[in-house]
């Protein structure tokens, strides 16, 4: 692996570089970005998430907007956005009254297809083959955001069949372009490109698409924001986060349509052959480039290699409150949003350890708490035989009773509760831990390094029967390489629900839920040229 050092000294040439050369891609904390992941979406138990995406920039986007469920991150549904400069997109996922979820929005910028007035159904091809099959899976689980390419305003109009025929054709940019009214001007055109005889349908994507010359010739992206917010109104409670940004996701050199592709093509995704091997990352402060690029059997590993650097921790810290004076409830989401292309082959990719069961795919953690006065409380006894000592379990557990502090984050996106109802009004994908909790309100930390999970859980042989599972031969070093060392840890996102309620706020129907969500923080473990400790 090639690695290299950049200055963090500010006015330095370095520094001044690193993102026009694109010297890999990384999370800006700017907040705007190529590429938005949002952590959780949820139409479980009343819940409703609104979602809001934006482009901060002065040019014409083509955006993919993927939806994905929390179990095994399979898409339920994806489809094409095209934003105009300054243009804002908001949408909506509910429930339906077939137990599933949809997506449904008022919003007037292009998508192709277009979204129908009552919305569109969230899907279960994806996950049909798996023993958890049922529709109920879509309510949960969590959006990724992909620049696809950038639209050339002053191109000459290609796509405009009709307006080429009767001599008032307008190139696509213009096409998606709002008016005074905030209307674009023919979204029409967009889907026209994309329909069976359309001039972007009519060409292989592995070859230059007629219509390619209504896009910029070179790549450039970036500028997209995003936050999302989940709403319960019979609860009358809230919370909102910041979807995470990732800038220069695209390796140097592309161009303005390398990742453009058909509404129903599940691509791009994280391993794009447009997608950049590199990464940038912090190491005791400062700025270091990590190249990927012929360090592993293919370039689609390479590249999510590059995005787990990003996102890999070795420990993560929050606060929990479960105080019941105040009816307190906290939730940790754990969203690890490159696992599906390390859990769905022949055996799993490093840093992951299980495979996918059709079920789940368990990961062992380490979970300790501690209250506000600095003492951790004393270990629960052991569980005996009648049940697991977590509670309420994930629907059918997959592993082995825990036992100790041991956690197994068993999904693409797990919910830790610790009180014993969820603040996040979501069962599907939970764990308890209420019966680690000595103490109502304190701090704890979840820790994926291998010495600290319990020798009870033999590492990462979660089922007991590591000398005949194909799937663990390699148990739980949870490490990539990283130029001369390694990042020890998992790629993993997400951020702590606290819920209260206020028994003193008085009048009638007076409503005194409250709700808000925090960022996790968290540590990362490197060694050699990365070396680091938590």
């Amino acid at each position: 692996m090639k690695i290299k050092l950049l200055s963090a000294a500010v006015g330095s040439a370095s520094a001044i570089v690193i993102s026009s050369a694109q010297a890999g891609m990384y999370i800006n904390d700017l907040g705007t970005g190529e590429t938005l992941i949002f952590p959780f979406y949820s139409a479980e138990n009343g819940n409703n998430t609104l979602v809001n995406v934006a482009n901060a920039s002065d040019g014409h986007k083509a955006v993919k907007v993927r939806i994905i469920e929390a179990q095994n991150s399979q898409e339920v549904l994806d489809y094409n956005l095209y934003l105009s400069p300054e243009d804002h997109f908001s949408f909506a996922i509910t429930a339906t009254e077939e137990g599933g979820a949809k997506m449904v929005t008022s919003d007037k910028s292009c998508t192709s297809p277009a979204i129908p007035e009552n919305g569109e159904v969230f899907r279960t091809l994806k996950f049909d083959s798996d023993e958890n099959n049922d529709i109920s899976r879509t309510k949960v689980g969590y959006i990724e955001i992909i620049e696809m390419g950038q639209l050339d305003p002053n191109a000459d109009p290609v796509i405009d069949e009709a307006g080429l025929a009767n001599g008032t054709a307008i190139n696509a940019a213009a096409a998606i372009t709002h008016d005074a009214n905030g209307v674009p001007a023919d979204c029409g055109i967009i889907n026209k490109a994309w329909s069976s005889d359309g001039v972007w349908t009519s060409e292989s994507k592995t070859t230059n698409l007629t219509g390619d010359s209504e896009f910029l010739a070179d790549w450039a992206g970036g500028g997209l924001y995003g936050y999302a917010t989940v709403i319960n109104v019979p609860q009358g409670a809230a919370f909102g986060y910041d979807a995470i940004a990732i800038a220069d996701h695209v390796a140097e050199g592309g161009t303005g349509s390398d990742m453009h592709y058909l509404p129903g093509d599940i691509r791009p995704n994280f391993t794009d052959p447009a997608m950049d091997t590199a990464a940038i990352v912090s190491v005791n402060g400062k700025a270091v480039t990590l190249d990927f690029a012929g360090d592993y059997p293919s370039s689609a590993v390479e590249r999510i290699q590059a995005m787990n650097a990003l996102i890999m921790k070795t420990e993560v810290h929050n606060d929990y409150v479960t105080d019941p004076e105040i009816a307190a409830t906290t939730d940790w989401l754990f969203n690890f949003p490159t696992k599906a292309f390390h859990v769905n082959g022949t055996e799993p990719i490093q840093p992951f350890s299980k495979l996918w069961s059709g079920k789940s795919a368990c990961e062992p953690t380490s979970l300790r708490s501690l209250d506000r006065e600095e003492s951790t409380p004393p270990p629960p006894p052991a569980p005996d035989a009648s049940g697991p000592d977590f509670s309420p379990a994930p629907p059918t557990p997959p592993g082995p009773a825990p036992t100790n502090n041991d956690l197994p984050l068993c999904y693409e996106a797990t919910i830790v509760q610790f009180a014993a109802e969820s603040a996040a009004e979501t069962s599907q994908v939970a764990v308890g831990i209420a019966a680690f909790l000595e103490a109502d309100d304190g701090w704890a930390t979840v820790s994926f390094a291998p010495g600290a999970i319990d020798s009870t859980l033999d590492k990462c042989d979660i089922d007991g029967d590591k000398t005949t599972d194909t799937d663990a031969k390699d148990p739980c070093t949870r490490t990539i390489d990283a130029g001369d060392g390694q990042l020890v840890g998992l790629p993993v996102v997400g951020f702590a629900v606290q819920k209260y309620v206020n028994g003193n706020a008085g009048g009638a129907g007076v409503l005194a839920n409250y709700a808000i969500a925090t960022a996790h923080k968290a540590c990362r473990v490197g060694t050699g040229t990365v070396a680091n400790e938590c």
